[in-house]
């Protein structure tokens, strides 16, 4: 049976959100952008090209915690922007710790010889690619289900 997913990563940031992305049929993971945060309109007009485009099965999005994998100051930044995919998009959304993504992924360019600019163009997507990879080994795949109270009975308009 031919396996259609689609699985678009995201390592969130403050300033830059990057992705990656995976096909089941050709089973490889690929960097595919890095989008600008700074104006939000902006940035998930863009994301619904993304989205659009590649029509995911599922977003993995890095959690970001502590050592001891109690959470850090941007751990409810992402769970907040996990809602806020999950309103705009309806499909499974999972939490793959991303313990280090960022600074694995630069120092594996740096040891590729890239420079400093091409480093920071391109380090938020290799992070992405690290969260797929470790999500695609994972055997604790549970989809993130937001708690009730972020759903308000009412219509929620972005």
């Amino acid at each position: 049976m031919k396996n259609d997913n689609t699985y678009i990563a995201i390592d969130y940031g403050l300033k830059r959100v990057g992705f990656a992305i995976y096909h089941a049929n050709t089973d490889f993971v690929f960097p595919l952008c890095t989008l600008d945060r700074s104006i939000k309109k902006t940035f998930f007009e863009n994301l619904t090209l993304l989205v659009e485009k590649h029509k995911p099965t599922a977003f993995i999005v890095g959690l970001p915690l502590h050592d001891d994998g109690s959470p850090c100051i941007t751990t409810s930044q992402v769970k907040n922007f996990a809602n806020s995919l999950l309103r705009r998009y309806p499909i499974p959304l999972y939490f793959m710790e991303e313990l280090l993504s960022s600074f694995d992924a630069e120092h594996d360019m740096r040891s590729m010889g890239l420079s400093a600019k091409k480093i920071k163009e391109k380090v938020d997507q290799e992070a992405a690619v690290k969260i797929l990879e470790s999500f695609l080994l994972s055997s604790t795949q549970k989809p993130y289900i937001p708690q009730k109270e972020l759903y308000p009975q009412k219509n929620i308009e972005e």
